[in-house]
């Protein structure tokens, strides 16, 4: 029986300990208030809200990243990818591109994962309040297939 426990005690502190280092981030965790289409459309452009493609530089700019996904950006997109918050500098970037505390984002990717890895990520490590970050779940898939969507290959920022 002690050795049950003991065992218990182990895993339990090990579990605790995957999740406090961010070993968990894609299972468990915030991933903000998930919207639609709709919502994007609706609200890009408005004042203070921003939003982000989380997505690497040259997916932005137009290369397909696979079959069934097109390359580009919802117009009005800021390029954050994120990779890019495990550098050095990171909050200093997030700041340059307009991804402040006070805005509410819109994130997105390509099928809804890396957005929310994305919306983890700021809500842990910069302490963004995750109730102003929108989680467009559907991302470039779900956008691409509108034919009356735009997307954009010029590059934006």
């Amino acid at each position: 029986m002690k050795k049950l426990l003991f065992l218990l005690v182990v895993v339990a502190v090990a579990a605790f300990g995957a999740y406090r280092l961010g070993y968990l981030d894609e299972y468990v965790g915030p991933k903000g208030e998930v919207v639609d289409q709709a919502y994007v459309r609706d609200n890009v452009g408005k004042p203070g809200v921003v939003l982000v493609d989380v997505r690497d530089r040259a997916v932005y700019d137009g290369k397909s990243p696979r079959e069934g996904i097109p390359g580009g950006h919802i117009p009005g997109a800021v390029n954050f990818p994120i990779a890019d918050l495990e550098k050095d500098g990171a909050q200093k970037a997030l700041a340059d591109a307009g991804i402040t505390k006070d805005a509410t984002l819109i994130v997105y990717c390509n099928t809804g994962h890396n957005s929310t890895l994305f919306v983890r990520k700021l809500v842990r490590k910069f302490g963004y309040d995750p109730k102003k970050i929108m989680n467009y779940m559907g991302s470039m898939t779900d956008w691409s297939k509108n034919p009356e969507n735009k997307i954009d290959t010029a590059v934006a920022n």
